[in-house]
């Protein structure tokens, strides 16, 4: 996008609710807004000549601060940008630019749900709901909530990122509006007992603390990298804040519905302005104005695992992040390619974007993915492609809440397109024969025969391993948008190596990767077109303390790869430095029913109204039951607000969090391979995962508020240092996979939602298990290496595995035999020999229990027909899980 008057109301749409941040947190900068008569005069007015909305005062004081900063605003000829920003809820503008500004507030902030509430400062005494206690897929039988966020900047720690409960925030159930609500813990509006003006004052302060750095290291910053700025600044400091606080469900943050109102007014501007007549019809809610665009790369992790071990962590980590950077680069490609701004990137993450673009776009957005694919077709030679779903998008999907219905028609879309791969790239070419390669070479690394004479590498190999050790000390990743020779001569003037540069040629971009000692050429960089993403805990830190580079800024997470003591761990390093079998580890771990989360999981309970002194409130009355199944009736609430907040903090949790998880002291044998969007691969000394891994899923489930709806399965595989980590890969992914169906096979009522299990030693278990397991391995532990040198007796493990391994044969041959399922063949050995061998043994090691331990072991291997106590599955049937634990954490040196 390249019209100035365009990008202000980007920027106007993106600001037009700043003003409620300063509201609630009055700063000296701004002044007395609500006094003034000039910002008054953006408010409306009720009927009695009083003003209402007094955050569009704040606003357009905020205006008026950032346009004496920043030329880029003080040079525009189109001054009323502040107007269009500011006035919103006048409901009088006269042009097009304030119209599109104040229909994409309102088709964006539809979402909150009916029940208007007010007492005295609850703008001021509200805090964030969080979207995730709310999910609903048929456990989550609350109809309230009661955790909420704290008032603090966005960062990838805990205290940044999760949720706290009401009676830790000091939280009180605030009155029933008017006196007359049934039951007010049902409805739970939640109040601090003293406004938080301090805490909201400390946002806005630090957010005008960071524009006010910019200001004076970058005045002369272009208005489009302004716009890009204020997107990560807003984020960073509004993503915790509610947008509304005098309604029943404040679940919405600030930050979200900034985003949101960006990017339907980008696109409706650009639909409308390419009419004959562009006011004509902007009203119409029943016309699909937008396009929903859903962009999957396919093939990304055989492009990622596709090495030998020649090198292959340095690889692994450059193909990991490769990916992750060229969708984020792909996307905004295609953007620049359609002539608009990063408002209309709804997520990006985990190989997958969501756009929302103008309808009549869509042949342009078709001519830049082929671009995107003809680029990849040539470098990656098929490997990789672009697939492409998109859905018709109305107003009145908008503001009915019916978003679900297009993110799964753009799903459905992209399946079929990924059925078609290359298709616009299908000639006689493309099916000709190769001769300019030798077939009986090819790259020790990836297997391809793309390979000059001289060389034993490819040059994509050699370039994604230099990536990988280059980020091993990266701070910043500065993306420019240029030919190579731009690239180049940045590169050069920031004394950046060329292993650390990156080219696109496709997409006219390349990417430079700085230390922090590089950080301080920054300054001194002429005006390019690019963007600097500064990484981790960098990217949180004040702009104050950073030198900052004439382009847009952004910021990045990215786990750590270098060791403690310096060098580069390889897969070797991670299975030498193991407990007991010296082994390397590999995790994988998803979200379960992520997509039905999306399309069927926004469902909120309907109430019926309620009359207060005459007065009928909608939405405060009593939950509507279903006729039929007595259940909480449903009403659709899939919002575009909702499903980028569920987004966005999912890959937060995964993107940041996890990478930052691995600092602590019990996992620093272990490396991010991937962690974003709702997945994440782990390596590192196979001793460490299962603790890392039950901490992420115990994390994940305080982070998603406890509810039972959202979980996350994972599994774990071992592997010597030098097996193909391809292999590696596929084998965690299906154990990941086993977990998942571990609860179905056994549920009597086979519900294909209930997952949340793990798999470990190729058992599958239920999370709830896993503590089981761990306190039997602590029991055999005792026996193998008791304390003070005492000789360790393998005896009862010996005996143990024999009968789980003589359990697992008569299981194998019940089911071949009888054609029985599993389960049915674990219950029918319940009661067989192995039952009273094993107990006589246990009377053998323990003589009398006077320590209890044989009625330890009972309680735990001996089934009862008692229900709702005890493991969720037998014990009998995941025993070898804790016995080859054990038996591993104390082998010696690498024997299998």
């Amino acid at each position: 996008m390249q019209d100035e008057k365009e990008v202000l109301i980007v920027l106007a749409a993106l600001l037009h609710d700043t003003g409620k941040l300063f509201e609630r947190g009055p700063v000296s900068d701004l002044g007395d807004a609500h006094k003034d008569n000039d910002y008054l005069s953006m408010c409306r007015e009720d009927g009695k000549g009083h003003h209402t909305h007094l955050h569009s005062a704040y606003t357009r004081a905020f205006c008026d601060w950032l346009e004496d900063k920043f030329s880029c605003l003080k040079a525009s000829a189109h001054k009323d940008w502040k107007i269009w920003c500011a006035a919103h809820h006048r409901n009088d503008e006269s042009g097009l630019e304030a119209t599109v500004v104040r229909i994409a507030d309102r088709l964006s902030s539809s979402e909150r749900e009916e029940g208007q509430y007010y007492v005295r400062k609850v703008h001021q005494r509200t805090l964030l709901e969080p979207v995730l206690e709310r999910v609903f897929l048929g456990r989550n039988e609350k109809t309230f909530t009661i955790l909420r966020y704290p008032l603090r900047r966005l960062s990838a720690d805990r205290d940044g990122l999760f949720p706290l409960s009401a009676s830790d925030l000091n939280l009180k159930e605030g009155k029933a509006p008017g006196g007359g609500v049934q039951r007010p813990s049902e409805w739970a509006h939640l109040l601090s007992e003293q406004p938080m003006e301090a805490e909201y004052r400390a946002l806005g302060e630090a957010l005008l603390a960071d524009m006010e750095a910019l200001s004076e290291q970058r005045p002369e910053i272009p208005l489009l990298h302004l716009l890009e700025t204020l997107f990560m600044l807003l984020e960073r400091y509004t993503a915790n804040v509610p947008a509304a606080t005098n309604v029943r469900h404040p679940d919405i943050s600030l930050f979200d519905h900034l985003r949101t109102t960006a990017a339907i007014a980008q696109a409706l501007m650009l639909e409308h302005a390419g009419r004959g007549a562009p006011r004509q019809g902007i009203q119409t809610k029943d016309d699909p104005k937008w396009l929903l665009v859903c962009g999957d790369f396919s093939g990304i992790q055989r492009f990622i695992y596709n090495l030998t071990n020649k090198g292959a962590a340095k690889g692994l980590r450059g193909r990991s992040f490769y990916v992750q950077y060229f969708c984020r680069l792909a996307a905004d490609f295609i953007l620049r390619e359609l002539g608009m701004t990063r408002a209309g990137l709804l997520y990006n993450s985990g190989g997958k974007f969501y756009l929302l673009i103008p309808a009549r776009l869509e042949e342009s957005l078709r001519s830049a993915r082929a671009k995107v694919n003809r680029w990849l077709l040539e470098a990656f030679e098929g490997e990789v492609f672009l697939g492409l779903g998109t859905a018709n998008v109305t107003g009145a999907q908008f503001s009915q809440g019916r978003m679900q219905e297009a993110w799964d028609e753009a799903a459905r879309s992209l399946e079929r397109d990924r059925r078609t791969r290359f298709r616009e790239h299908l000639s006689p070419e493309f099916f000709a024969p190769r001769t300019d390669f030798n077939p009986v070479r090819s790259c020790e690394v990836c297997g391809t025969r793309n390979i000059a004479p001289d060389k034993t590498r490819c040059d994509a190999c050699n370039t994604l391993q230099d990536l990988g050790k280059a980020l091993k000390t990266a701070e910043a990743l500065l993306t420019i948008w240029g030919d190579p020779d731009c690239v180049t001569g940045v590169a050069k003037r920031l004394g950046v190596m060329d292993s650390a540069v990156v080219f696109f040629d496709g997409f006219g971009a390349g990417l430079i990767v700085l230390t922090d000692e590089q950080f301080s050429s920054l300054k001194r960089l002429e005006a390019f077109d690019g963007e600097c993403a500064f990484l981790n805990q960098t990217g949180e830190r004040p702009l104050a303390a950073l030198s900052l580079p004439p382009c847009s800024l952004g910021a990045f997470y990215l786990g750590r790869w270098g060791a403690e003591h310096g060098g580069f761990p390889d897969f070797e390093d991670f299975a030498d430095q193991s407990q007991g079998l010296r082994r390397l580890g590999v995790l994988r771990m998803d979200v379960d029913n992520l997509g039905a989360v999306f399309i069927e999981g926004l469902r909120f309970p309907e109430r019926s109204p309620v009359t207060v002194d005459g007065e009928v409130k909608d939405g405060w009355g009593d939950v509507v039951l279903d006729k039929e199944t007595g259940a909480a009736a449903r009403k659709p609430m899939a919002s575009i607000s909702r499903m980028v907040t569920l987004s966005r903090q999912l890959n937060h949790f995964f993107s940041g969090y996890v990478p930052r998880l691995l600092e602590e002291e019990p996992f620093r044998q272990c490396r991010v391979v991937y962690a974003g969007g709702d997945d994440l691969f782990i390596i590192g000394s196979w001793h460490q995962l299962p603790d890392l891994a039950q901490r992420i899923h115990d994390d994940f489930q305080v982070f998603c508020c406890g509810n039972p709806d959202l979980s996350i399965s994972g599994g774990i595989t071992m592997q010597r240092g030098k097996f193909p980590i391809y292999k590696g890969a596929l084998m965690a992914g299906k154990a990941e996979e086993k977990a998942k169906t571990v609860r179905s096979s056994w549920a009597e009522d086979r519900d294909p939602l209930h997952k949340d299990g793990f798999c470990f030693l190729d058992v599958a278990v239920p999370w709830e298990d896993l503590a089981g397991a761990r306190e039997i391995g602590s029991w055999l532990e005792a026996d193998i290496a008791p304390p003070g040198g005492k000789p360790g007796d393998r005896g009862l493990l010996s005996f143990l595995m024999r009968t789980a391994e003589v359990n697992r044969g008569l299981v194998r041959r019940l089911m071949l035999r009888r054609s029985l399922k599993e389960p049915e063949a674990w219950r029918i050995i319940a009661y067989e020999a192995w039952r009273w061998r094993t107990a006589y043994q246990l009377k053998r090691r323990y003589g009398k229990d006077q320590d209890g331990m044989i009625t330890r072991w009972a309680e735990k291997l001996f089934p009862t027909e008692q229900k709702g106590a005890g493991p969720v599955l037998p014990v009998y049937t995941w025993l070898e899980l804790p016995l080859r634990w054990a038996d591993y954490l104390h082998r010696k040196g690498d024997k299998s």
